[in-house]
């Protein structure tokens, strides 16, 4: 096959839900750029001009028609040019909505698919929202060259590719709202290597960036030759233009293979910053206890936003140790962070003594501890509410997975940002950012984390020498097994057979079920994993199954 005689640019950009008209100026400002470098495809991510997903939106009818008007625009937008504006919205046919890719060309259409495949598992919920076509678009002719478009989960379904013909092709590109979670990376190249040996042609893969509530795109936009080999590719993370001559050769780059502890790192920079951002937080702050997880989220922080819009507070109890707090100061030196002390102890004797007359002769017990959790909510609740700030919630994946957390104490916040972070895995993060600066960090410094927070036995400091061992089996076992349970959902009898114990095993499923009714209150947080404690798991609060 020759060269094809086709200049695509590739819109790796980063839209809002809702915004509409917003997001219309991102499109029409990179369009003409297309327009102005003589491409001959000017080509967007999958619902770049509605923001992905908008969920219940799309079953309004003004919203419906707010999209209908600003395709008119873009219609008006490409009268006076010869670029193919690749366009994907909600299109309504038949009282029936469709996700549909419009090319649009001299304020005409002159080709239009639907999305075959509606994903309707994990976060994803289209068959709530569109259907799918009675028919299959084959591929759009241009200078004679067959290129066939899909809309994301077109790529990955090996059904929908077997109801395809096998029709010689010369193009496949593939338009994305694909969510970052690790290892996904390799999963779309995969995906993408099966389509191209499969057609015997080039493809062209594009994928948004930002995030969108606890969703996050990672972009990485690329584009694969017909061996299978990603010879030019984005950056993951940023908001970029590529522009793709198929004209011309193009010689394999070098591309850098990334760190899965970096893209997860990034991943939850990226999550948190564009949640204030898109959300209008200028100002965040957490309670910082002296522990690895308010560690690993104030050194998040402070690589994310300027230390000047960053406040912490620790909020000792005469459970607290003298260790922690200077672990606590130590850290929020190294960040440029003011830490200010505020005391529960006068507060939680108070209250204590309120309440004795009714427990009475009762022996102490959580009770008292969640107390004292819920004291340090209150505080920092009104700190959130007096200065217009973003509280966040310092709980990692296994405390929340195992109910190792107080309801309307340390999981007060307004964005959980190790929500989806099992505790080996924070470990691994903070010595992976201890010994790693990227340009992105505001903070250029190695060692920022004090290696006494993260050598010392986590403890919740609720009493006296208490320790999380006390009531958890290690993490780095209390993890595997939560990853069989959670994130595999695997039988008792075959987690047993990874070599855990049926006690164990049945003791943190019952965890795991009682502690359901949390988690359905909890504050978001950024998804990084392939199953998440939210959307991804949907699992009813009034549950008698037992393993």
């Amino acid at each position: 096959m020759g060269r094809l005689d086709i200049k695509l640019f590739i819109s790796q950009k980063n839209t809002t839900v809702g915004d509409i008209e917003g997001n219309f100026e991102i499109l029409k400002k990179s369009f003409k750029n297309a327009v102005s470098k003589n491409c001959d495809f000017f080509i967007t991510p999958e619902l770049s001009l509605t923001g992905y997903p908008a969920q219940d939106l799309l079953l309004r009818e003004d919203f419906l028609k707010k999209i209908n008007f600003f395709k008119k625009k873009i219609l008006d937008l490409t009268s006076k040019t010869k670029t193919i504006f690749a366009l994907s919205i909600p299109t309504l046919s038949n009282d029936s909505t469709f996700n549909s890719l419009l090319l649009i060309q001299s304020g005409k259409i002159v080709y239009s698919i639907q999305k075959n495949e509606l994903p309707n598992y994990g976060v994803f919920d289209e068959r709530r929202y569109f259907v799918s076509p009675n028919q299959v678009n084959e591929y759009f002719v241009y200078k004679k060259k067959k290129i066939q478009f899909l809309i994301c989960e077109d790529m990955w379904s090996d059904n929908f590719f077997k109801k395809k013909s096998n029709i010689k092709l010369d193009l496949i590109i593939v338009i994305n709202a694909s969510p970052f979670e690790t290892g996904k990376f390799t999963l779309r190249k995969a995906f993408a290597k099966k389509r191209v040996q499969h057609s015997e042609c080039e493809l062209v893969y594009i994928n948004t960036v930002g995030s969108q509530d606890d969703l996050i795109f990672d972009g990485g936009s690329f584009f694969m030759n017909k061996y299978g080999n990603i010879i030019l590719q984005e950056k993951f993370f940023d908001e970029s233009e590529m522009i793709i001559d198929l004209d011309k050769k193009i010689e394999k780059i070098k591309i850098k293979k990334v760190d899965d502890l970096e893209l997860l790192y990034r991943a939850l920079m990226v999550g948190l910053k564009n949640y204030m951002l898109k959300n209008g937080f200028t100002f965040a702050h957490l309670g910082l206890s002296g522990g690895i997880d308010s560690a690993l989220t104030l050194a998040i922080l402070a690589d994310t936003i300027e230390s000047k819009n960053i406040s912490s507070f620790f909020l000792p109890s005469k459970f607290s140790s003298i260790q922690s707090k200077e672990d606590a100061y130590k850290l929020s030196t190294n960040l440029g962070i003011k830490t200010t002390e505020i005391s529960i102890e006068m507060i939680r004797k108070k209250l204590s003594s309120q309440l004795k007359p009714i427990f009475k002769n009762l022996k102490e017990d959580i009770t008292e501890e969640n107390i004292q959790s819920r004291l340090r909510g209150i505080i920092l609740m009104a700190l959130s509410n007096k200065f217009n700030s973003l509280l966040i919630t310092t709980g990692n994946k296994s405390e929340l997975a195992v109910g190792y957390s107080t309801l309307y104490g340390d999981m007060c916040g307004g964005y959980s940002l190790l929500k989806d972070v099992y505790k080996t895995k924070v470990f691994e993060l903070c010595d992976w950012r201890n010994k790693n600066i990227l340009n992105e960090f505001k903070i250029k410094k190695n060692n920022i984390i004090p290696e006494e927070i993260i050598t010392k036995e986590p403890t919740a400091e609720l009493r006296y020498n208490q320790k999380d061992s006390d009531i958890l089996p290690p993490y780095k076992i209390l993890d595997k097994i939560l990853s069989l349970l959670i994130d595999e959902n695997r039988s008792l009898d075959f987690t047993i057979k990874k070599g855990f114990s049926k006690n164990t095993v049945k003791k943190i499923w019952k965890m795991i079920k009682n502690s359901e009714f949390k988690r359905y209150q909890s504050s978001i947080g950024p998804k990084v994993s392939r199953m998440s404690l939210s959307a991804d798991r949907r699992f009813p609060i009034t549950n008698k199954f037992d393993l």
